[in-house]
């Protein structure tokens, strides 16, 4: 998967564009209405979600796997943007606590332990009133149940990646114990690709 990546960023560069990605807008809006200032962005990709944060004063910290992806965030993110080159199953990457946390589109890329544990990781580097938001695939979403199907809910997609997408069931099941506080669906545009189509994804919201 890290070859994966690594490769794609390379081969794309700006693969879904350069603006954020609704979601972003929304969760970075939300953040500052609370008063965030500390954000921690696991998966920050090439850091076009990391804008609408820094665009509102915010401090953000990104974690990314793709050497090639931080390259092009040193040109595409302002300077204040830190990003640490490593995998979020090795989380934490530093003892800080974060307002914050904002995770979009890495969820369903990982398997069931690793998915709780990045979870975990993430809810004990909340501060105390802290919001921790995943945005991850949902079963009404166009590419479910395509691919080779590994377990429920899991699928082997043509693009050889794994793909795991959440029902509300499954979400109660992996994040009950972490505070949720909202969740909602929503229809998000794919940008930067051609004749792409909507992405349905569930906005998941846990507070400390």
């Amino acid at each position: 998967m890290d070859d994966f990546w690594e490769l794609s960023f390379k081969r794309n560069t700006v693969m879904w564009g350069k603006e954020p990605a609704d979601a972003a807008v929304m969760v970075a809006n939300s953040f500052k209405v609370k008063g965030y200032d500390e954000i921690l962005m696991p998966g920050c990709g090439y850091g076009r979600n990391a804008l609408p944060f820094i665009a509102m004063a915010m401090n953000v910290t990104g974690i990314e796997i793709s050497a090639t992806a931080i390259a092009i965030a040193s040109n595409l993110v302002p300077d204040k943007f830190k990003i640490y080159n490593g995998n979020v199953t090795d989380m934490p990457f530093d003892q800080k606590l974060y307002d914050g946390i904002f995770c979009y589109s890495l969820l369903h890329l990982l398997n069931s332990v690793q998915r709780s544990n990045l979870i975990r990781n993430c809810y004990n580097q909340l501060n105390i009133g802290g919001s921790m938001v995943f945005v991850t695939l949902s079963t009404n979403d166009h590419q479910f149940g395509k691919g080779t199907k590994i377990s429920k809910n899991h699928y082997l997609s043509k693009h050889h990646i794994e793909l795991y997408f959440h029902d509300i069931a499954s979400i109660h099941k992996e994040f009950s114990d972490y505070g949720i506080s909202d969740v909602r669906e929503i229809i998000e545009p794919v940008k930067g690709m051609k004749n792409a189509s909507n992405q349905h994804l569930w906005v998941i919201t846990c507070t400390k």
